[in-house]
Formats: structure tokens, C-alpha cells, sequence
């Protein structure tokens, strides 16, 4: 019987960073397992993180792509700010798959199975027996996972951030290549928090998403009819050819979203709670979070701590807007409007980030309009 020094349950965006930073380091030649259902051979997602810099991680065989503006639009009113020393970079998928499946390849000690994880046991002695649907048990002594198992007692309870998007190209002139559109919400109401995302890649294709905050499941028929709409009301777009379509479901919640407590069963990605709880935005988080398990794998000290730790006061910012989005959702597009009108862009990605001081945040959050935030917390419930 085989016993695998890690095990990667899930190759997503986690499980591939993580990786990534394993096959860069002193442990490249640890004994490691992957297994994932799916080969990762098309591009399912769109990524996007703000930074100085590209990340090393970004891929590198593709052409860098990147704003340096951005709007937030509530209602008529627009605001356009500029990034500062910040760039907001995009990454195709099916590039940063490619680019790490092909250095994975290069290591004959690393083992990929493909197959669906049915559960994940840490027996006495500390291994950890990973139970895969058609290939049997497998051992480790440490199991990196980003596969939710057992999420029923959170899955319903929590506010989703759900979304579609469509890359397109028209025939003419379409988009405003300059900037990209964070959030664009044409109607407000009390209704559940939607907004549209423009990703303007050039001035005839773009990605367009619609984003819905919801705790019900939403029919993918229903929210592609919202983007629909929206191209054909908001944009005046009718012709257009569709080169790529994505969906998916973000959690957003300051609750805990992993169920294990295994010491050698240690959470990443959304599990581990890389997700930003009011924004979604996860990339960044990730890399941040597996850099720190890597480091904390070299470490010859006895004690480790592979959790992903966040301020407590970072948590309770982002638990009072979730509260305004379930409670008093047309409130959200002033606030988003408001922060970027009054504040220097990069202060407020550097906020988003969680890498601003407490003095720099209370600068921020001083500026705003209060009398939510006051209403929030008088009627605070945890999200």
C-alpha cells in the first residue's frame, strides 16, 4: 500500500496553486497524489485579481491582459476611477491550466487519478484514506481539499453569489476598451442585489456577466435571459456571436464552510475560506493562502497552522454589508458608487485586498454615508 506524502483532493483553482508553489519549492519531490473528475482541458472560468505586478503564478504563454480603470454605474449615475499604481488583471483558465498541468507532467513522482471523491477519513495512526468512486482507497498523510463534502447544513442559509457570463463579439464599435465595468446596476430596488460585469477585452468583444445575490438556486434559463436583456436594452447589442459562456455559484458568508476538523485534512480554496465574503473574489486569496501552507510544510517546528486566518474586523466589515444585502438590498449600489466616488481607486482595491492598516481603513469607511452602517448594526445578524 501506497502512502502519499499529499494529497491533492480537487485540481480547480486551489488544488492547482497549490501545485504550482509545492513543484517551485524544496518539497518538489515529496511523493503526491491528484485526483480531480475532470481533465481540466477547457477553459470554465474567468479570473481576475488587482495587483501591482503580475503574480508569478499568471500565465505567461499568453498576452498580459490588464485595465487600469475602472467604473461602478447606480442607476444614471457613473463613477470612473483610476487604479493608481494598481493594475486589474485577467486570466483566461484553460491558460493557467495548461501552463501548470504541463509542469505537473514534468515530475514522474506526482500521480493523477481521475475520479469523483466520495469521502475523506483520518484514521488512529494519522493517515488520512481518501475514498474515490471507481478506484478504490488511497493514503496520504496530508490531504489538501477543495471539494465540499457534507455542506448540507450551510448550503440554503447562506447568500449566493450567482452568476453568468458571455463572452461576445459584434460587428462594430461595442465597448469602451479603457475600463473595465465592475458593477453596473441599471435598476435599483428592494429587490435581490443584481448587477452586470464588462470585461472589455478589445472594442467589439468583451465578457458580460449578470450577477445575481440570491439564497435560492436560480435556473441558469432565468439569468441568461437577464443578460440577454441587458445586451439588447442597456448596450443596444441584437447581432452578436457568442464565443464562450460560464456559470457559477460563489458563497458568500463570513461562517465557517468547512466541515472537517481533521488535523491532516487541511481545507483550500473557497473551503478554507479564500472567498472575500462581500465581493466573491477569490484568485488573489488563494495564492496567498497556499504560499503560506507550503511555507508552513517547510518548517521544521513541531506546531503548524495551515488555516487561512482573517482579522476578526475584516469579517465584521464584510458580515455588515452582506447584513445590508439580505435586509436592505437597494442600499448595496450607493455604497459601491459611494466608496469608489469619494476614496482614490487603489485605496479601496488595497481595502478589498484586507492589506490596509486600520487606520487606512477607518479613513475609508469614514467617508461613507453612515446611517446604513449604523441601521446594520443595530440590526446585525450573521451571515
Amino acid at each position: 500500500m501506497i502512502t502519499f506524502d499529499f494529497v491533492v483532493t480537487g485540481l480547480g483553482c486551489a488544488g492547482m496553486s497549490l501545485m504550482y508553489y509545492l513543484l517551485d519549492s524544496p518539497l518538489k519531490d515529496k511523493k503526491i497524489l491528484i485526483i480531480d473528475y475532470s481533465t481540466k482541458s477547457k477553459n470554465d472560468r474567468t479570473w481576475c485579481y488587482w495587483a501591482e505586478n503580475p503574480l508569478s503564478i499568471h500565465p505567461k504563454s499568453s498576452p498580459l491582459v490588464f485595465w487600469e480603470k475602472i467604473n461602478v454605474i447606480s442607476g444614471k449615475e457613473k463613477v470612473q476611477s483610476k487604479l493608481g499604481k494598481y493594475k486589474y488583471f485577467h486570466i483566461k483558465s484553460s491558460d493557467f491550466y495548461r501552463e501548470i498541468i504541463d509542469e505537473i507532467k514534468r515530475f514522474s513522482n506526482v500521480t493523477f487519478v481521475n475520479d469523483h471523491i466520495s469521502d475523506l477519513k483520518q484514521i488512529n495512526d494519522g493517515k488520512v484514506i481518501v475514498q474515490t468512486e471507481r478506484n478504490g482507497n488511497f493514503y496520504g498523510l496530508k490531504v489538501f481539499n477543495s471539494i465540499p463534502l457534507g455542506q448540507e447544513n450551510i448550503e440554503g442559509s447562506i447568500l449566493n453569489q450567482t452568476f453568468v457570463g458571455w463572452k461576445i463579439r459584434c460587428k462594430d464599435y461595442c465597448f469602451d476598451e479603457s475600463a473595465v465595468t465592475l458593477m453596473h446596476f441599471p435598476e435599483i430596488t428592494n429587490k435581490e442585489p443584481e448587477f452586470f460585469y464588462i470585461l472589455p477585452y478589445n472594442e467589439s468583444e468583451a465578457l458580460v456577466e449578470f450577477t445575481l445575490y440570491t439564497k435560492d438556486k436560480a435556473p441558469i434559463e432565468l439569468l441568461e435571459k437577464k443578460l440577454a436583456d441587458y445586451l439588447k436594452n442597456n448596450l443596444g447589442l441584437v447581432e452578436f456571436e457568442i464565443l464562450f459562456k460560464e456559470f457559477g455559484t460563489i458563497p458568500m458568508t463570513t461562517k465557517n464552510f468547512n466541515q472537517q476538523n481533521e488535523s491532516n485534512i487541511i481545507p483550500i480554496g473557497t473551503l478554507a475560506g479564500c472567498t472575500k465574503p462581500s465581493t466573491g473574489y477569490t484568485f488573489y486569496n488563494i495564492q496567498k493562502h497556499c504560499k503560506l501552507i507550503v511555507n508552513q510544510l517547510m518548517d521544521d517546528s513541531a506546531e503548524k497552522n495551515f488555516n487561512w486566518n482573517r482579522k476578526k474586523r475584516l469579517s465584521f466589515y464584510d458580515n455588515i454589508l452582506l447584513n445590508i444585502a439580505v435586509n436592505w438590498p437597494s442600499e448595496l449600489p450607493g455604497i459601491f458608487k459611494e466608496m469608489f466616488e469619494i476614496n482614490h481607486g487603489h485605496q479601496v482595491l488595497r481595502f478589498l485586498n484586507e492589506e490596509s492598516s486600520l487606520w487606512e481603513e477607518l479613513k475609508i469607511l469614514g467617508r461613507l454615508k453612515y446611517g446604513i452602517f449604523i441601521k446594520s448594526l443595530f440590526h446585525y445578524g450573521k451571515h
